[in-house]
Order: structure tokens, then sequence, then C-alpha cells
């Protein structure tokens, strides 16, 4: 398949994409792509060519940073609303090599989103 009909596939999945996606409330994707005749199995399969394009065009305009050229420490500060009580134990501990992440199982959802962030952006 050469890259043109490869291009109009890809935009016309898109646009199906885009579609289901601003589907009535309240209606299910698989409900949408039956009443659209729309095949659930390839409606997935291009979601995921669409969104590995995504990742990878993201991934591009990102900046190439060199090993050495990463400063030895890297810190995010994260505001904690709420801090557990002393001798509770966290729900969740992450570790690498270069730290350590305790989460108790009080943490908000947008506080646990700040962290991930948080750590993907550190690593």
């Amino acid at each position: 398949m050469d890259q043109s009909t490869s291009e109009v596939r890809m935009a016309n999945w898109l646009t199906i994409a885009k579609q289901c996606q601003n589907r009535p409330n309240g209606q299910s994707a698989r409900q949408w792509l039956a009443e659209n005749g729309v095949p659930e199995k390839q409606y997935y399969y291009w979601l995921r060519k669409i969104r590995s394009q995504s990742y990878q065009e993201l991934k591009n305009q990102l900046p190439a940073v060199a090993s050495d050229q990463l400063p030895e420490n890297r810190f995010a500060e994260i505001p904690v609303p709420d801090i557990p009580s002393e001798g509770s134990s966290p729900a969740v501990v992450i570790k690498t090599s270069q730290a350590q992440i305790e989460i108790a199982s009080s943490v908000s959802d947008s506080l646990m989103l700040r962290l991930v962030k948080a750590a993907i952006h550190a690593l």
C-alpha cells in the first residue's frame, strides 16, 4: 500500500473516530458503531493506529537530550493538601534507583494524576 492510500485511510478513520468520540451523551461507543455500520474490531484497530501515530508525532517534537546533559537531580514541587498521620503505611510505594514515591490510599485522583505526570517528567 503506497503512502497516499494509507494517508487517505488514516484521514477517513480519524474522521470516524472523532465522530464516535463526539457521540451523544449516554450512548455507548458500541451502540454508535452499530448504528453507523462501523465494524467494532476495525474501529479499535484504526483507533490504535491513530493514537500510535499521534504519539510518534508528539515524541518527535520533543527535543532530544543526551543523558550526560540531564541534571543530576530533578525536582517537581507538588503541594499536598493533607498529610497522612505518622505510623500509617502507604498503599503504594514506587521505587527507582534514584527516587521513592509513597502514596497513601486516601490520595485524591487529582493529586495522583499530578504525581504520575511529575514522575513521567522526571524520568
